[in-house]
């Protein structure tokens, strides 16, 4: 029965959704400035594959009230949080589902639960090695000197969006998008632009596998596939014709989530104790 409720964490009120189900539990983690809404339709696949399922909005986020110092541009803070929920929700090695910062965010759970996690599917993940050249220029709104927050994060969505989707479906993304708190997403990208975990990766002990939108436009798959290869044991897969947003885009999500965990059981025996 799917259930949503506010839970007390960590100082203020969480909106999380949640499903039961047979086999590990699915914790879903939303793109920046985004909610738990980006799952509305694999959550409900997922459950009926058989999975738990639990859908929080981020703090700031969604439904959720603000984090208790503001806006958070520190990704770590999020997997902090994060490990707080697991064990609120007395959650017995779930499956890491993130995509985008939420992909980030899923890599950090990883560094710090090891032999906790069944496995850990990232889309497009865009931290974890920090900036690429020098340390990014703190976040600003401006809009009197570009366009609004509101058309960047549409026109933003739309071009990021993979050349598989439908154009009515990448609208319904775009328009969705635009529920964002502009001041949330602005200080979750500058986050992403600044997280660098590179060194924790090796503590990594579950399986993971690490995907890449083929069209994505905010993360280049050339970067994925950077990141990947600091994991160990990760398995790549680049995503033809999917853009930034794969759990979004893909219609048959759930049933590709089941196709690429269905390896992780048989190699669990990875999942031990980091060096």
């Amino acid at each position: 029965m799917h259930n949503a409720d506010y839970l007390e964490l960590d100082g203020g009120l969480a909106f999380v959704e949640s499903w039961p189900g047979r086999r590990p539990a699915v914790l879903c983690v939303h793109t920046a400035g985004q909610s738990g809404v980006q799952y509305r339709h694999v959550a409900a696949g997922l459950a009926g594959l058989g999975f738990g399922v639990v859908v929080p909005d981020l703090p700031g986020h969604g439904r959720s009230e603000p984090a208790p110092g503001g806006p958070v541009s520190d990704l770590s803070w999020y997997t902090a949080w994060c490990v707080l929920l697991i064990s609120a929700l007395g959650l017995e090695r779930p499956y890491l589902l993130g995509c985008s910062i939420g992909g980030s965010i899923a890599l950090d759970i990883a560094t710090r639960m090891p032999g906790e996690l069944s496995g850990v599917v990232a889309l497009d993940p865009s931290g974890v090695l920090g900036p690429d050249g020098g340390p990014p220029p703190p976040p600003v709104l401006e809009d009197s000197a570009s366009p609004s927050m509101r058309d960047r994060t549409y026109f933003g969505t739309i071009e990021a969006c993979g050349r598989s989707v439908p154009a009515e479906r990448a609208e319904l993304i775009a328009r969705m998008h635009c529920r964002e708190d502009w001041h949330v997403t602005v200080s979750d990208v500058h986050g992403a632009l600044t997280h660098d975990i590179r060194g924790a990766l090796p503590r990594i002990t579950c399986p993971v596998r690490i995907l890449a939108g083929e069209d994505d436009y905010f993360v280049p798959p050339e970067r994925v596939r950077r990141i990947a290869d600091l994991v160990p044991h990760a398995a790549f897969e680049l995503l033809p014709g999917i853009g930034h947003y794969p759990m979004e885009e893909i219609p048959d999500f759930a049933e590709r989530f089941e196709r690429w965990v269905k390896d992780f059981d048989t190699a669990g025996e990875l999942d031990g104790v980091a060096p």
